[in-house]
């Protein structure tokens, strides 16, 4: 998966930050989930029994958890990107199914367990059929795609931009086509889109703050001058700032040590300074391997000098 991955996802396990994620961006800012009704939840995917054709192997959560909330349970559960990935909306609809299929068997199996065990347990044979009784019910599971990745998402955002409904010249038969086609919606958070964070209360809100100015050295400069909060911040944060953020940080951090946390401002500013922020350079490694941007247009967005751009090009 990758450092970047691995960093945003161990500082997404903490139950505060993730409920605050689900609230802000699935459920449009209303605190619907409580941190203290989250359970860790980790699942491993497998094929069904006998099936040897299904490839890749077991498929994992990135995250998932448990939300028990009075009687009802839901399951909630996070998918990292730092690439675009032009199968995410499937991705996103295989894991939801293969969900709901544990759920499923889980139920048939107790089913099944108490009709060996002579109790009356199907009241027809539809119910027999299925081993699945007309009041059983499962899990509802809610999915976010979270994409940290530099460059713009230009993937599909659900099922339907996956599909060839035919050519725009059909006309009215293609918009019948995708009208009545049964879509699978993916809900993707960019972390590079500048969204409102204010009502935030975790470091969740100070790193979705930053990430947008990636690309923007002279933003990047103003944000810092004006927020505070970066001056102090705890190491986990810090640490996923530095990751995300290209910084070379954790080998010095007594070196940024302020207090009881960590002065960013002055890690990442020094950084930018002196040319030597690794993520800036891996955004114009990027824009390199797009072939779409001039010189010019790197050293801005980069801060590299014409030279370094000149070698960074002899080097791909």
């Amino acid at each position: 998966m990758g450092k970047e991955n691995d960093v945003i996802l161990s500082f997404l396990q903490d139950n505060e930050r993730f409920a605050e994620l689900f609230n802000c961006f699935y459920f449009e800012g209303r605190e619907v989930i409580r941190a203290n009704d989250l359970s860790e939840a980790s699942e491993v995917y497998v094929s069904e029994a006998g099936n040897r054709r299904e490839r890749g192997g077991p498929k994992i959560r990135d995250i998932k958890k448990h939300l028990k909330s009075g009687a009802c349970l839901k399951i909630l559960a996070i998918e990292a990107q730092n690439e675009v990935s032009y199968i995410m909306p499937w991705r996103i609809m295989e894991y939801d199914c293969l969900e709901y299929r544990n759920q499923i068997q889980s139920i048939q199996r107790e089913n099944s367990r108490q009709e060996k065990g002579k109790k009356k347990v199907y009241q027809n044979a539809g119910e027999r059929l299925g081993k699945f009784r007309r009041q059983d019910r499962i899990a509802p599971v809610y999915t976010i795609c979270l994409y940290h990745g530099v460059e713009e998402w230009d993937g599909p955002r659900c099922l339907k931009d996956m599909m060839d409904f035919g050519p725009e010249k059909v006309g009215a038969d293609r918009e019948k086509w995708e009208k009545f086609f049964a879509d699978y919606p993916m809900r993707l958070v960019c972390a590079s889109d500048f969204a409102d964070c204010t009502g935030l209360k975790t470091s969740l809100g100070d790193l979705l703050t930053l990430l947008p100015f990636r690309k923007d050295r002279a933003g990047l400069k103003k944000l810092l001058a004006e927020k505070s909060e970066y001056r102090e911040m705890d190491e986990e944060t810090a640490r996923a700032i530095s990751v995300l953020m290209g910084i070379d940080f954790m080998e010095k951090k007594e070196k940024y040590r302020e207090g009881e946390g960590y002065n960013m401002c002055q890690a990442i500013q020094e950084m930018v300074e002196e040319g030597r922020m690794e993520g800036l350079i891996q955004v114009a490694e990027r824009m390199l391997r797009a072939g779409k941007y001039t010189d010019e247009e790197i050293v801005s967005c980069s801060s590299l000098s014409m030279e370094q751009i000149r070698e960074l090009k002899e080097r791909l």
